[in-house]
C-alpha cells in the first residue's frame, strides 16, 4: 500500500514538473515573438534558392501584403537611384551566402511616402557550419538619411557654385600660408590651386606703402573692405583687383584663419579709361562755347567792374537824398546786371541742370520798375515806345525768384528792342492766366512788339542754343544766341511754357507762363551800408591791370582801408616795380596785353625767389573752375571781378595780418584728439604683439619725418598729386595706431588740397610738423 502510494506521489511530481517545463517553454516562445513582433524592426530569412523560410509581421506589412514585388531605391553621391527588386535581392544575398555580412541603406515608397531603411544581411549556418540561408533585419532611417541627402545636395550646390565662382576666392593662416582658393585661380592668375596652396600669399601681390599695416588693420576691425591691391599673374603680368579680406573666429571668439576675395577690374579700369578719353574728347568739343563764354565774361566785366566800384565809392561820399536814390537805384541795376551775367555765362550749369530756383516774396510793382530803369533809356535812344501793363488782379505781392524772372523778361524786351524800326513800340505786361484750386496762380507774362516779325521757318530755330536769324558776317542784328535758349530753361523751373506767335511785317508776342502764389508784404529790411574795414597794420599792396578804370578804383578802396598802394599798368611794369620795392601782397589782373597775369607772376617768383610776396589773381574771367585753374597755375589766391571792396580788404588783410589766431582755433580743434590714442594701442597689440606695435610706431615716426619733408618739396614744385598720396597715406598710418592729432590734421590738409585750397598749406604744413614733435614726446613715454 505504501509502494502504490509512493508511486502515485512520484507521478504526481513528474506530472507537475512536465508542466512547469511546457509552461516555461510556452513563455519562452511567448517572449521570442513578442521580440520579433514588436516594435519597428523588420525581420525576415531566406533559404539558398532565396525563397522566404520566416518573417515578421512588419516584413510582410512591408514587403509582401502592400507593395509586392516593389521597386527598391538606394542613394549614390546625393542622388536616389531605383532598381528592380529582384535583381536588387538576388545580388545582396549572393554577396551574404558567399560568408560576408554587409549593411545598406533602401528607400521604399509606402503610401506615396519615401521611407529609409537600412538593412543587416548575414549568413545562416546549421550545426555543421555550413551556410543554408540568409538572415535580414531593417530598421527606419528616414529623418537621418533626409538630412543626409539635403546635406550632400547643399555641398553639391556649394561646390558647384565655388567651382564656377568667377572672382578669386582664397584662404590663408596667420602665417600667411594659403590653404584653399578656388577654380578660378587658374584664370585669374594662370596658377592651378596646387601649385599655389602652401605657398606665401606675399609672394602674389605687390607690396606697397597702402598694404603696409593692412594686417594690423585687419587685427583692429576684423575686416578690409574694397581695398585696392595688384595680384601678379604667372607670366609677371600686373593684375588690379579689389579685395574684400575679414578675420575668421570660432565660436569662442579665437582667430581661425583669413579669407578674401579678390576681383579683377582690368576691364572696368580699361572702361574708365575709355570713358575718360571719350569725356576729354567731349570736353575739346566744348571749347568753342568756353572760349566764347570766357571772352564774352572778361569783356563784360571789365567795365562792370568799373561801373559798380565807383557806384560803391560814391555811396560813401557825402551826397543829398535825391542822390543817395538814384545811386541806389543804379546799384540795384547793376547787380540785376551782374546775377544776370553770372547765369547767362554758366552755361554748363544750364545744360547739367543745376540751375536752382531761389523763390521770394517779391513786389510785382518794383519787377516793373526795374524792367523800366533798365530799358527805358535804350528804349528812348531808338525812338521806341515803351509801355508796361497789369492785369487788374494781379497780387501786388508774390513768391518768385525775381532774378530769374527779370532775367527772361529783359531777354525778350532786349529782342523786342533790337529788332523793332525807330517809330515802333514794345508792350511789357503781366496778367493772370489762371488760378488753381489750391490757391496757387500760373502767369502769364507778355512782350509784344511791331518789330519786322518772324518767319513760321525761323520760328522753329527759336529756344535754341546759339541760335542767330541772321548768322551772316554783315548781319545786322548783334547777339549771342543765348537768350532764349536760357529763358526757356527757365521758364521749364518755373513749371511754365514759353512761345511766339508773329507775322512777318507786323511784329511778334514773346509769351511765357510761370507758378507762383499770392504772398503778404515782406517786412522792410534796412539797408546795409558798406563800411570799408580800416588795416591799423598798413600792409603794402602793389595792383596790377591794365584797365584804368579798375586801376583807380582798387586804389581807392584800398587807399582808404589804410594800405600803401603802387599800381602798374602791365606785368612788365609789374616786374619792374617788384625789383626794387618789397610789398606784402600783389594783386594781379590776369588777361593783359603784352605779358598776361600769370606770366607777369611766374617772372615776379624767378626773381624774387624766397622773398615773393602772396600773388591774388584778380581777373574778370569767372567761368566755373576758373578757381582751381588758376590756383595750379601757382596763384596763392583768387578774387573775381566785379569787386566787392569788403572781400578786397578782406582778402589783403587774410594774406598781410598775423595769421596766429587761426592756428589758435587748429590747435583748439585738434586737442578734441588724443597725441596717442592708448585703447588703440592696447588693442593693436593683443592681436598683433607689443614687438610689432613697438616696431610699427617706430617705422611711422621715421616715415613721417620724410612725408612731411616730401610734402613741402612736392607742393613748392606744384606736384599736387603727390602731395594728396602722401597726405592720404599719413592719415590711414596715423589713424591705423591711434595718432589721433597727426590723423586729423592730415585728413584736413588733404581735403583743402582737394579743393585746389592752397592758400593755408605752408602753414598747415608747419602745424602738422608740430604735432609730429608731440607725438615724438609721447612715444617716448611708451617706448624705452
Amino acid at each position: 500500500m505504501k509502494d502504490r502510494t509512493k508511486k502515485a506521489e512520484d507521478l504526481v511530481i513528474k506530472v507537475n514538473e512536465l508542466k512547469e517545463k511546457l509552461f516555461a517553454e510556452k513563455n519562452k516562445n511567448s517572449f521570442t515573438n513578442s521580440i520579433l513582433e514588436g516594435g519597428t524592426l523588420i525581420i525576415w530569412a531566406v533559404n539558398n534558392e532565396f525563397e522566404l523560410i520566416s518573417f515578421n509581421q512588419n516584413y510582410f506589412n512591408f514587403f509582401l501584403q502592400e507593395n509586392p514585388g516593389i521597386k527598391v531605391g538606394y542613394e549614390e553621391k546625393g542622388i536616389v537611384k531605383i532598381a528592380n527588386s529582384d535583381t536588387f535581392w538576388e545580388k545582396k544575398y549572393k554577396q551574404a551566402l558567399t560568408g560576408r555580412s554587409h549593411n545598406f541603406e533602401i528607400m521604399l515608397k509606402i503610401d506615396g511616402e519615401e521611407q529609409w531603411k537600412e538593412v543587416f544581411l548575414n549568413p545562416i549556418y546549421d550545426t555543421r557550419g555550413e551556410i543554408t540561408g540568409v538572415s535580414g533585419l531593417a530598421y527606419d532611417i528616414t529623418e537621418k538619411m533626409q538630412s543626409r541627402i539635403a546635406l550632400m545636395k547643399s555641398e553639391e550646390k556649394f561646390r558647384n557654385i565655388f567651382e564656377s565662382f568667377q572672382d578669386l576666392y582664397f584662404r590663408c593662416d596667420f602665417n600667411g600660408k594659403l590653404t584653399m582658393l578656388s577654380p578660378s585661380v587658374s584664370d585669374i592668375m594662370g596658377y592651378t590651386e596646387d601649385q599655389l596652396l602652401g605657398k606665401h600669399v606675399t609672394n602674389f601681390y605687390l607690396y606697397n606703402i597702402q598694404t603696409k599695416f593692412l594686417i594690423r588693420k585687419l587685427a583692429q576691425e576684423k575686416r578690409v573692405r574694397n581695398f585696392e591691391a595688384s595680384v601678379i599673374h604667372k607670366s609677371g603680368k600686373i593684375i588690379p583687383c579689389i579685395c574684400n579680406v575679414r578675420v575668421i573666429q570660432d565660436e569662442q571668439g579665437r582667430l581661425k584663419h583669413v579669407e578674401g576675395v579678390a576681383r579683377d577690374i582690368t576691364e572696368l579700369k580699361k572702361t574708365n579709361q575709355e570713358l575718360q578719353h571719350s569725356k576729354e574728347l567731349a570736353e575739346k568739343s566744348l571749347k568753342i562755347k568756353e572760349r566764347f563764354l570766357a571772352n564774352m565774361s572778361h569783356e563784360i566785366r571789365t567795365p562792370l567792374n568799373g561801373i559798380i566800384g565807383m557806384l560803391h565809392l560814391l555811396d560813401e561820399t557825402q551826397l543829398d537824398p535825391k542822390q543817395k536814390k538814384h545811386i541806389r537805384t543804379l546799384k540795384s541795376s547793376a547787380d540785376i546786371l551782374l546775377n544776370i551775367l553770372n547765369d547767362l555765362l554758366d552755361l554748363s550749369k544750364i545744360e547739367a541742370g543745376k540751375m536752382e530756383l531761389k523763390p521770394v516774396p517779391t513786389s510785382t510793382e518794383i519787377i516793373f520798375d526795374k524792367l523800366k530803369l533798365l530799358y527805358k533809356q535804350q528804349a528812348n535812344d531808338n525812338s521806341i515806345k515803351l509801355k508796361f501793363t497789369k492785369g487788374n488782379d494781379i497780387p501786388p505781392y508774390i513768391e518768385v525768384d525775381e532774378t530769374k524772372l527779370i532775367q527772361v523778361y529783359s531777354n525778350l524786351i532786349s529782342n523786342a528792342i533790337k529788332f523793332t524800326p525807330s517809330g515802333g513800340s514794345v508792350t511789357i505786361s503781366l496778367e493772370v492766366y489762371k488760378v488753381r484750386k489750391n490757391g496757387s496762380i500760373i502767369m502769364e507774362g507778355n512782350v509784344n512788339d511791331s518789330g519786322i516779325g518772324i518767319s513760321k521757318e525761323d520760328q522753329k530755330k527759336l529756344f535754341s542754343s546759339f541760335t542767330q536769324l541772321d548768322s551772316s558776317s554783315k548781319k545786322s542784328y548783334k547777339g549771342t544766341g543765348l537768350g532764349l535758349y536760357i529763358s526757356r530753361k527757365i521758364v521749364n523751373l518755373f513749371n511754365g511754357k514759353i512761345g511766339i506767335k508773329s507775322t512777318e511785317g507786323k511784329g511778334s508776342q514773346f509769351w511765357f507762363t510761370f507758378d507762383t502764389k499770392e504772398v503778404e508784404k515782406p517786412a522792410k529790411q534796412a539797408q546795409p551800408s558798406v563800411k570799408i574795414t580800416k588795416l591799423e597794420h598798413s600792409p603794402t599792396v602793389m595792383v596790377v591791370d591794365d584797365n584804368s578804370v579798375n586801376l583807380d578804383l582798387a586804389y581807392e578802396i584800398l587807399k582808404n582801408a589804410g594800405c600803401k598802394v603802387t599800381v602798374a599798368s602791365s606785368g612788365k611794369e609789374a616786374l619792374a616795380l617788384s625789383k626794387d620795392l618789397c610789398f606784402d601782397v600783389i594783386l594781379m589782373d590776369i588777361q593783359m596785353p603784352d605779358m598776361d597775369g600769370l606770366e607777369a607772376s611766374k617772372q615776379i617768383r624767378k626773381q624774387c625767389k624766397e622773398q615773393t610776396p602772396p600773388v591774388v589773381a584778380m581777373t574778370a574771367y569767372s567761368m566755373k573752375g576758373d578757381e582751381a585753374k588758376y590756383l595750379a597755375e601757382g596763384m596763392d589766391d583768387y578774387i573775381a571781378k566785379p569787386i566787392d571792396p569788403s572781400i578786397l580788404v578782406q582778402k589783403v588783410n587774410q594774406w598781410t595780418s598775423d595769421s596766429s589766431e587761426e592756428v589758435e582755433v587748429q590747435k583748439e580743434k585738434t586737442n578734441n584728439h588724443q597725441t596717442i590714442n592708448q585703447n588703440t594701442l592696447d588693442l593693436l597689440k593683443q592681436y598683433a604683439g607689443d614687438e610689432a606695435v613697438l616696431e610699427a610706431l617706430n617705422e611711422f615716426d621715421q616715415e613721417c619725418s620724410m612725408q612731411i619733408l616730401d610734402s613741402a618739396k612736392f607742393f613748392e614744385s606744384k606736384n599736387y598729386k603727390e602731395v594728396l598720396d602722401i597726405l592720404h597715406t599719413l592719415k590711414g598710418n596715423a589713424g591705423t595706431l591711434g595718432v589721433e592729432k597727426m590723423a586729423f590734421q592730415a585728413a584736413k590738409m588733404e581735403d583743402e588740397l582737394k579743393e585746389k585750397k592752397y592758400s593755408n598749406f605752408a602753414r598747415d604744413l608747419q602745424f602738422l610738423k608740430s604735432l609730429h614733435e608731440e607725438f615724438i614726446e609721447e612715444t617716448k613715454k611708451i617706448i624705452p
